[in-house]
């Protein structure tokens, strides 16, 4: 559509008295103006959608199309368009009203020309402001949108100098590791002391194991920047989570048990990035059997059937869940307070804080939530909900 600022000096007469038409021809044609002719108002019409002039004139009374209704249409088709009309002495209620269906002025008959060219110098005034006011707007979003990109930036940016910061906490503590485990290695090797070698070597291979850990954290965060959603059945990643860990679960005798949701549906979502996150909910949910040395019913130290862990997974109306439950240490309340926190571990110095938080990352991108319980020496419960976006 054309914009009725390219044509402010395009004006379409519309009147079906000869006379009229030609002298006001003359008189805005005068003025530097480009004249376009209407007998009546389907003429006027369809002159109207050729020419999209950026002002109209138009008599009201006219035999046919009226100008009242050329007047709706034309505000119809283009709003901005300014529009004029001619009327009679008599016919003072139809001009209100023609001001009512959004006519800019009105002009009576006989025709005083230097009213006229008034009203039409204050039309063409309008319509340029308008222009104005349109151009400021778009500039004006631009600029949000620029500013809007930079702070998305800015965010960018503060998100890597908090994984910068956390990696170098995690770094510190693995080369702290690493150092002293390479002195006790150097200590054996100087003594010919196997006890020594042997403590030496197992400090080296759990700090390279963590360095391995570090790599994967890392990875997978990255990863959850380029979500891919396809449907899935919600109970898949949760079968290979439960196929992925029951060896150690056997290993550690730790009772993991998976109860599938019973409905058969797809969702949306991005089927790898969930086995992550459920993979670090169910990782931590075994370290919980780790990490407290006290040797109590169902808490790290203790094996038999005590040692569980539960992944259940559970459909709602317009909803998943999935929840990951374990009988271990729990969290005390400073960890409890910081667990989703940048960079805070569960693990205390044998985490790095970044599975956590990419769980966190990838349910909030697929628009769902993650809330936990937790009591010290009893246990905790991780539970994930997911909007159900897209079912069969």
């Amino acid at each position: 559509m054309t914009n009725p600022a390219e044509k402010k000096n395009t004006i379409l007469l519309v009147d079906d008295e000869p006379g009229i038409r030609n002298v006001l021809n003359i008189t805005l044609g005068s003025s530097g103006n480009e004249i376009c002719l209407a007998s009546d108002g389907k003429t006027g019409w369809d002159v109207f959608i050729e020419k999209r002039p950026g002002i109209v004139v138009t008599d009201i009374k006219m035999p046919g199309m009226d100008g009242i209704e050329l007047l709706k249409r034309v505000k119809q088709a283009s709003p901005e368009t300014e529009v004029i009309m001619i009327t009679g002495h008599g016919d003072m209620d139809l001009a209100v009203k023609s001001l009512q269906y959004g006519a800019t002025d009105f002009i009576t008959k006989p025709i005083d020309s230097p009213l006229l060219e008034t009203a039409i110098q204050k039309a063409q005034d309008r319509i340029a402001v308008s222009e104005n006011i349109r151009h400021y707007l778009d500039d004006l979003e631009t600029l949000v949108k620029q500013k809007t990109r930079k702070i998305e930036e800015s965010r960018g940016l503060l998100t890597i100098g908090q994984a910068i910061a956390g990696m170098s906490h995690a770094i510190k503590n693995i080369a702290g590791g690493l150092k002293g485990g390479s002195f006790v290695l150097e200590q054996g090797i100087e003594q010919e002391n196997r006890e020594y070698l042997a403590k030496g070597w197992e400090m080296m291979k759990g700090n390279i194991d963590k360095i391995t850990q570090l790599s994967l954290d890392l990875l997978n965060y990255a990863r959850t920047t380029r979500l891919e959603f396809h449907p899935e059945n919600p109970n898949t990643p949760a079968r290979e989570v439960v196929q992925l860990m029951i060896h150690r679960a056997r290993k550690e005798k730790i009772r993991f048990k998976l109860f599938p949701a019973r409905e058969k549906i797809l969702m949306e979502m991005d089927g790898p990035a969930i086995h992550t996150c459920l993979l670090n909910l169910v990782t931590n949910a075994f370290d919980a059997f780790k990490t407290d040395p006290d040797n109590l019913p169902g808490k790290p130290g203790q094996t038999g059937p005590d040692r569980q862990i539960d992944l259940r997974v559970r459909v709602d109306t317009d909803q998943v869940f999935y929840s990951v439950r374990d009988n271990g240490c729990g969290m005390d309340d400073v960890t409890r307070a910081a667990v989703f926190n940048d960079f805070i571990s569960t693990k205390g110095f044998n985490g790095t804080g970044f599975g956590l938080m990419t769980t966190q990352k990838i349910v909030r991108e697929h628009g769902g939530t993650i809330e936990f319980t937790t009591r010290k020496n009893s246990g905790s419960e991780f539970i994930v909900q997911i909007p159900l976006k897209n079912r069969s």
